[in-house]
């Protein structure tokens, strides 16, 4: 009886090595996994043009409901990424923490741009800022607001001046 269970046992293991060997080399024959793009930065602090353009490189700006920063392309004609930092700001009878990067590009037309940002997956709550750059100064600014199931809650957003 113990030549039998071990016979079995050893079949078992040879049956596993085998599979696993296979297994290993059959990988070889396997194209490449693509991997998923990776995520740009999130915009810096540098507060330095980075192309061509005055409006380009990183932005940042204090809010009432927290932070919001945003990379603008070497020829100032789009805004690439935009981050929004939100803690424990409360609209309405909500309140909201999340920190949330946008990878779309919104248009900069005669230096404005609006860009809206999706705080739930479920698409209830969309914070909407709007944005004009400010030659003269050197700095974006705009007005932000955000529909809270019928509360409207908005304010105002200045980024850091260039000058």
């Amino acid at each position: 009886m113990n030549k039998l269970v071990r016979s079995s046992q050893l079949f078992y293991l040879f049956g596993l090595l085998t599979v696993l060997s296979l297994a290993c080399g059959f990988q070889s024959f396997m194209p490449a996994i693509p991997t998923f793009p990776a995520f740009p930065p999130t915009p810096g602090i540098s507060n330095v043009p980075t192309g061509s353009s005055p409006m380009s490189g990183d932005w940042n700006a204090n809010t009432e409901f927290g932070r919001f920063a945003f990379t603008v392309d070497p020829d100032g004609k789009n805004v690439t990424t935009a981050v929004l930092e939100i803690s424990g700001w409360t609209c309405g009878n909500t309140k909201i923490t999340t920190n949330t990067q946008e990878l779309n590009t919104w248009l900069i037309n005669s230096g404005e741009f609006i860009a809206d940002f999706e705080l739930d997956s479920n698409h209830l709550h969309t914070l909407t800022l709007n944005g004009a750059y400010d030659e003269e100064n050197g700095k974006f600014s705009g007005i932000w607001t955000e529909d809270e199931h019928g509360t409207i809650c908005s304010g105002t957003w200045e980024s850091i001046a260039r000058k």
